[in-house]
């Protein structure tokens, strides 16, 4: 990978833990970490007259003070990598992938729930456009998750050539990993052993690269009689949420796929929550 990792923040609570992961995964990549923040009215004022009155003339926004401290605290706990800030005007899902350009980043790291949530909002927020629009890999952080591994990770196939593709990017990144799990969900079962036959196909094609030590294959079903899994939806979120998956990886081909699911159902106001940290592909 480029040896540069951009991760944006809102001096929240996730985006902390998006940090710390991010640092975690530049001392394994010999990489480099920028901290990123677009200016709101929230991070530009001061909450007292005072600090307002003391900075008034060095046109110093609470932002600046709120990242250096950010920034700081991130050296104390990782004293060897080397930490840099950016504060700049503007909307961040029109300034950051122009960042990320212009400073040939290599990755973003990023949370999924801002200031003031508890909820995953990674769909329909900046992450989510952000994972969509970014030239570089994008790495989605759930809420307060603090393991930093990758032993287990997951993908969902449609069996297209992206799909290796995008495994090579990933591995490009992580290096190795012990196991991936390769997860097709069909609606019936006309032709399951014909999609059992491709399935193991793929298992056999993905085994040949690099870095990845076991290859094995899920291969699921919709429930039509069972409310809880009547739709592709509910059937990868409990696929993927009930296995000890590290990690999600995302193709470029699935991302919209990926977003209508995580959308709320109008019929059924299901919210699907991921609940790993998830790769997006956008090489």
């Amino acid at each position: 990978m480029k040896n540069k990792i951009l991760v944006p923040t809102d001096f929240s609570e996730n985006a902390l833990f998006a940090a710390q992961y991010a640092c975690k995964l530049a001392q394994k990549n010999n990489a480099s970490i920028t901290l990123y923040h677009c200016y709101t009215a929230q991070s530009s004022n001061f909450d007292s007259e005072e600090l307002a009155e003391k900075f008034e003339d060095d046109k110093i926004f609470k932002a600046d003070l709120l990242i250096e401290e950010l920034r700081n605290n991130l050296i104390i706990e990782f004293a060897d990598l080397i930490i840099e800030t950016t504060c700049e005007r503007g909307l961040l899902i029109e300034t950051l992938p122009l960042y990320a350009k212009l400073e040939n980043i290599g990755l973003i790291v990023m949370g999924t729930t801002g200031r003031g949530s508890n909820k995953s909002i990674v769909w329909g927020s900046n992450t989510s456009q952000i994972s969509a629009q970014s030239p570089v890999p994008v790495i989605a952080i759930p809420n307060r998750h603090e393991n930093f591994k990758l032993k287990k990770a997951a993908i969902l196939t449609n069996f297209k050539p992206e799909e290796l593709e995008t495994l090579k990017d990933f591995l490009n990144l992580f290096q190795h990993i012990q196991h991936l799990e390769i997860i097709h969900v069909v609606k019936d079962e006309k032709n399951i052993d014909q999609i059992k036959e491709k399935l193991a196909s793929w298992v056999f094609i993905i085994q040949d690269l690099n870095g990845i030590e076991q290859v094995s294959s899920t291969l699921e079903c919709v429930d039509e009689s069972d409310k809880d899994l009547d739709t592709i939806a509910e059937v990868i979120n409990s696929t993927i949420n009930k296995e000890d998956f590290d990690m999600i990886v995302v193709t470029k081909t699935r991302k919209s796929f990926f977003e209508r699911l995580f959308r709320k159902s109008v019929s059924k106001e299901i919210t699907l929550n991921l609940k790993k940290p998830t790769f997006f592909d956008n090489n």
